[in-house]
């Protein structure tokens, strides 16, 4: 084959070194993409992050119980004498709070609405029935509502999705069916059976003095504590979490100290002077995906001051993910960046080419 001159001129030139300023295009670009993350959908919804209790059917808590956070009902609300809630009360069927009671927020029902003897709500009270208020009662003012309050079977569904992908994390460590003896269980993800505890012992949770650590506790049917049984967090702080998913009830015994938020097929049920509360600044809560919650006299949901759930996960491709695991990846407009640096590049060495 003869070899032209102008062959030769190719055989002899020098791959095409990128200029200054092409590199830098690239390297932005690169950081541009590694700085985007891919982003999951919240564990709980945003209707649901205020709550702290949630029943499909019925809620209920005893006399001179506590609940931080909004309360939830697919049905009928109960709120015993001298309880306090320091969030909304929504309810789909009647609402009811007795003498001395109080609600910071407001009481909406889509039923009727009674407040009881020296009750307060510092919210307005609403519903789509009759509204009776006694007359030592005070409220800031009564109405009638023109819609439900809630949409409690989209809430249904976040909690049964919240359960399907916490269950989807494997199953990792083996727990026995029966946990008689103080235990302690560093972090991770926890399986069994059914789940119940003896009277008295302490359940200590060892964070291990590290950020963003988390207990789950995935139960195919029922979890049952003893009276008195508490919950220690230990070498922890506030970005931990612990989330424990009942395929079945729930049952916490009475005067005891439980440290998580509940998810619960059935029915939970809290005992008389038992207190549940989250991690740091979270409420943690109640949450029954088809059935009811109930608290006895004197139970505690959620601390002073507390806000929201604060699990800490998000659901990516069905399955339970710690937010801060999730990897990085580039949006789409990171691609088209990408896409139009490429073609520049493929412009310039077109260019470079048709002077030769």
């Amino acid at each position: 084959m003869h070899v032209t001159p102008f062959m030769r001129k190719l055989r002899k030139k020098k791959p095409m070194k990128l200029p200054p300023s092409t590199l830098a295009l690239l390297v932005t670009l690169a950081c541009t993409a590694a700085q985007v993350h891919a982003e999951g959908v919240p564990l709980f919804g945003q209707s649901l992050a205020g709550s702290s209790v949630f029943a499909l059917t019925y809620a209920t808590t005893g006399a001179n119980s506590t609940v931080t956070g909004d309360i939830v009902s697919g049905d009928v609300a109960t709120m015993g004498a001298a309880s306090l809630l320091s969030g909304n009360l929504l309810s789909v069927g009647a609402s009811t709070i007795g003498a001395n009671a109080s609600v910071s927020g407001n009481m909406l029902s889509g039923g009727a609405a009674t407040v009881g003897a020296n009750a307060s709500v510092a919210g307005k009270v609403a519903a789509l029935g009759a509204v009776t208020l006694s007359a030592s009662s005070t409220t800031h003012g009564a109405g009638t509502l023109s819609a439900l309050p809630a949409n409690v079977q989209s809430h249904a569904q976040q909690v049964g999705a919240a359960q399907a992908a916490l269950k989807n994390m494997g199953q990792g460590t083996a727990l026995g069916t029966t946990m008689t003896l103080d235990t302690t269980l560093y972090p991770g993800v926890f399986s069994a059976a059914n789940l119940s505890t003896t009277a008295g012992i302490t359940l200590t949770l060892d964070g291990q003095n590290r950020s963003n650590q988390s207990w789950v506790f995935n139960i195919d049917d029922y979890l049952v504590t003893g009276a008195a049984m508490k919950i220690v967090l230990i070498n922890a702080d506030a970005s931990n979490s612990v989330i424990w998913n009942s395929g079945g009830y729930t049952s916490l015994g009475a005067s005891g100290e439980f440290i998580g938020t509940i998810l619960a097929k059935d029915y939970v049920s809290v005992g008389a002077g038992t207190s549940v509360m989250g991690v740091g600044s979270a409420c943690g809560g109640l949450f029954s995906a088809t059935s009811y919650v109930s608290t006895g006299d004197g139970a505690r949901i959620g601390g002073k001051g507390c806000s929201g759930i604060g699990s800490g996960f998000d659901i990516v491709d069905g399955t339970a993910v710690r937010s801060i695991d999730i990897p990085a990846v580039p949006e789409p407009s990171s691609y088209a960046m990408l896409v139009a640096g490429l073609a520049l590049l493929g412009l310039m060495r077109q260019r470079k080419l048709a002077r030769l």
